[in-house]
C-alpha cells in the first residue's frame, strides 16, 4: 500500500503516524487497497467522489475518512483528511501516540468498509446489512478492535490518556459556550469531544442539542 502524500501543509509527523496505523492491521485485510491519500480538506475530494457518496455539505467538517472502492477507472482507495483528523489536537501532541491513534480509528474504520465491499462482511459471513448505520456500526466495530489492540502497550494507553484529556477541556470549553448563549461555538467543542474520545455520549449528546438551537 503506497502514502500518497497530498497536503499542502501537512502536520507534523502525518505519514509517520499513518504507517504505524497501516503496522496494527493485517496483511489480508488491507489487500486490494492501492494507497492511502492525504488531503487537507474534504472539499478537495469533491471531484472524484461518485455522487452517491457525496457528503452534504453540513457534514463535511465531521469526515475524516473516505473509502473509494475500484471501479473500472481506479483501484480501491482511502482518503485521509488531515485537516478534520487533526480536529482539536494542538501542535505540541502532533508527535504523540495521541495522534496515531486518532488516525488508526479511522483507517481501520475505512478498512472496514473494504472488508464488506471486497468479500462482503467483516468479522463473520452471516453479517447483513441493512441499511448504511448498520455498516458504520460495524465498521467502527472493527476500527475498535484494531485500537484496542494498540492499548495493550502502555505507549498508546498514554496517547488514549492524552486523547481523553484534550476531550474533556473541549467538553468544558462547549459547557462554557452553552451557558454564554454562543450554541453555534458550543456546538463545535462539543462535536470536537466526541472526535476525540468516541465514549463522550454525553458531548454527541450536547452537539446536537446545540444544533438544533443554532437551526431553531
Amino acid at each position: 500500500m503506497i502514502i500518497k502524500n497530498e497536503c499542502t501543509n501537512p502536520p507534523w509527523g502525518l505519514e509517520a503516524h499513518v504507517r504505524r496505523s497501516i503496522g496494527w492491521m493485517s496483511p489480508v485485510d488491507l489487500d486490494g487497497i492501492a494507497w492511502v491519500r492525504l488531503k487537507d480538506e474534504i472539499e478537495e475530494v469533491d471531484a472524484i467522489i461518485p455522487k452517491s457518496r457525496k457528503p452534504p455539505e453540513d457534514e463535511k467538517v465531521s469526515i475524516t475518512g473516505l473509502y473509494l472502492s475500484q471501479d473500472t477507472i481506479r483501484p480501491a482507495e482511502i482518503i485521509l483528511c488531515a485537516g478534520n483528523l487533526y480536529r482539536g489536537i494542538p501542535r505540541l501532541y502532533w508527535y504523540t501516540p495521541a495522534s496515531t491513534l486518532n488516525i488508526c480509528y479511522t483507517l481501520a474504520h475505512e478498512v472496514g468498509h473494504h472488508l464488506i465491499a471486497t468479500r462482503g462482511y467483516v468479522f463473520e459471513k452471516t453479517e447483513s446489512y441493512s441499511d448504511d448505520e448498520i455498516e458504520e456500526e460495524f465498521c467502527n466495530r472493527y476500527a475498535f478492535v484494531v485500537t484496542k489492540r494498540m492499548l495493550k502497550r502502555y505507549y498508546y494507553r498514554f496517547g488514549d490518556w492524552l486523547l481523553r484529556d484534550l476531550a474533556g477541556w473541549h467538553y468544558v470549553f462547549g459547557c462554557t459556550s452553552w451557558k454564554q448563549g454562543k450554541f453555534e461555538e458550543a456546538s463545535q467543542c462539543f462535536f470536537t469531544a466526541f472526535h476525540l474520545d468516541r465514549n463522550r455520549e454525553d458531548a454527541l449528546y450536547w452537539y446536537r442539542r446545540a444544533k438544533d438551537r443554532t437551526t431553531g
